[in-house]
C-alpha cells in the first residue's frame, strides 16, 4: 500500500481501541495522538496542526456528530472519520450531512483503516493547497477592480498588483493591460481577470469553480463553472495562442480546470514593453 504520513487525532473513549488505532497508523508514519472525549480533541485541534481526526460518534460529553460539526465549522480541510459500533442508516445520514470524509463500522480491518486514513490525510492536504492558492491567488489579484487612490501607496497594496511576468506574457495589473512579447494584446476585464488568476499560479492547475469564483464572481457547481469559464478561455486562446486549435498557454486538465503553462516563469527579456 502507498504511504503518505500524516497527522492523526483519534477521539476514542475506549482504551484499548485508541491504542489498537495508534499501533496500526504509527507503522505507516503517522503522527498520532489520541484523547478519550470530544472537547480534549477540540484542545488537541487547537494546539497541533492535524490532517485527519478518526472519532467516536458515541462518547460521553460531546457526541462525535458533534465534534465532527465544530471541526468542519473551525478546520476546513481536517478530513473526520467516523468510526462507532452501534452503525444505522440515520447515524451514517448523519455523519454524511455533517461532512465526513468516511464511515466505518468497529471492529474495522487494519488494512482498511490504514487505506480509509491514508485517502484521508491525501484529500486534507489537497483541501489545504487549495485553500493556499485561493489566498494566494485572492492576495495577487488584491486592488485590481479599485481606482488608484491612497490606498496604492500602501506595500501590501502595492505588491498586490505588481506586474504578473510568465514567459512572454506581461500583466500589468494596475492598468489592466497585457503584452506579448512588448506587443499589446486587448481583453476584455473578465478575459484579463482570468489570465491573470491562472498567471498568479503559473504551472499550477485551478480548477473550474475556483476560476469561476475569482474571475466572474460566482459560486457555482463545477459543471456550470466549466461552461461559464470555457467560452472566455477560447476568447483568450485566439488572442494569445499562435495555434489556437492546439494551445500551449493555456492548457486544459480535463475534469480539473486549467493551467497556464510557463517553461520559464518570471522570465523578463523581450516581455516589458518599451
Amino acid at each position: 500500500m502507498e504511504t503518505y504520513s500524516g497527522r492523526i487525532v483519534i477521539a476514542e473513549d475506549e482504551d484499548n481501541i485508541r491504542a489498537g488505532l495508534r499501533d496500526v497508523l504509527g507503522k505507516d508514519g503517522h503522527v498520532v495522538m489520541d484523547v478519550g472525549s470530544g472537547e480534549a480533541a477540540l484542545a488537541a485541534l487547537t494546539a497541533n496542526p492535524f490532517d485527519t481526526a478518526i472519532v467516536d460518534i458515541r462518547m460521553p460529553g460531546m457526541s462525535g456528530i458533534e465534534l465532527l460539526q465544530s471541526i468542519r465549522a473551525r478546520w476546513e480541510h481536517v478530513a473526520v472519520i467516523i468510526l462507532t459500533g452501534h452503525g444505522d442508516l440515520d447515524s451514517a445520514m448523519a455523519a454524511v450531512k455533517a461532512g465526513a470524509h468516511d464511515y466505518l463500522l468497529k471492529p474495522a480491518q487494519p488494512e482498511t483503516i490504514r487505506r480509509t486514513v491514508l485517502e484521508a490525510v491525501k484529500m486534507s492536504r489537497r483541501r489545504k493547497k487549495q485553500t493556499q492558492l485561493i489566498e494566494a491567488m485572492r492576495s495577487g489579484l488584491a486592488g485590481m477592480d479599485d481606482p488608484p487612490d491612497d490606498a496604492a501607496n500602501d506595500s501590501t497594496a502595492s505588491a498586490g498588483r505588481r506586474p504578473l511576468v510568465i514567459g512572454d506574457l506581461y500583466l500589468d495589473l494596475r492598468a489592466h493591460e497585457l503584452f506579448q512579447s512588448g506587443r499589446a494584446i486587448h481583453l476584455s476585464p473578465t478575459e484579463f481577470k482570468l489570465l491573470a488568476v491562472l498567471a498568479s499560479q503559473p504551472n499550477e492547475v485551478v480548477d473550474y469553480p475556483t476560476l469561476a469564483r475569482l474571475s466572474l464572481g460566482y459560486d457555482t457547481t463545477l459543471w456550470e463553472a466549466k461552461e461559464l469559464i470555457k467560452r472566455h478561455v477560447s476568447a483568450i486562446r485566439r488572442k494569445i495562442e499562435p495555434d489556437p486549435a492546439s494551445p500551449h498557454y493555456i492548457l486544459n486538465v480535463r475534469g480539473v480546470g486549467y493551467r497556464l503553462a510557463a517553461s520559464d516563469p518570471g522570465h523578463l527579456a523581450n516581455v516589458v514593453p518599451d
